[in-house]
């Protein structure tokens, strides 16, 4: 039986798992923690003192705008709000809800103490693309992350986002 043979431009896809396709079978639909996001989606942490802050408000509303260039780009809006199970849902963006505990260990670890409004985008890999202290237009966001290897890969696939 001979060996089969690889196509050497499968070959990049095997060695770095970065470039794997993101949403795979191991993603969680709704991840319920940062960990279950990683290698899956970009989460989106926008830190609230308050679920009805203005600020909150604000940026809920400029995703739901954009909704669609979030979920084609794996962005998931994460909200880190005292309360959060109580927030208003956005209309059309992707989002998930995270417990009391996971909030609490996201704000100790990047830093964000509880009275503050912030933004935080990370990268599929956990690494932090941008940090705001004011509602974020999702222009941006779609910017920071176009410029990023792991989406340029992304954008080449067939039926790519």
């Amino acid at each position: 039986m001979r060996p089969r043979c690889l196509h050497l431009a499968t070959l990049p896809l095997l060695l770095c798992p970065m470039l794997r396709a993101q949403a795979g079978p191991q993603c969680q639909v709704v991840p319920r923690s940062i960990v279950a996001m990683r290698g899956c989606f970009r989460p989106l942490l926008v830190f609230s003192p308050a679920p009805n802050n203005a600020l909150l408000r604000r940026q809920v509303a400029l995703l739901d705008r954009d909704a669609d260039d979030m979920m084609d780009r794996f962005v998931l809006y994460t909200p880190v709000v005292p309360g959060a199970r109580q927030l208003g849902t956005p209309l059309d963006a992707p989002y998930t809800i995270l417990d009391a505990q996971q909030r609490s260990e996201i704000r100790a670890r990047f830093r964000i103490p509880e009275p503050e409004f912030a933004v935080l985008l990370l990268d599929e890999d956990g690494s932090v693309l941008l940090r705001s202290t004011n509602p974020v237009n999702p222009a941006r966001l779609d910017a920071l992350i176009d410029r990023t290897p792991e989406r340029q890969v992304e954008m080449q696939r067939p039926h790519a986002n």
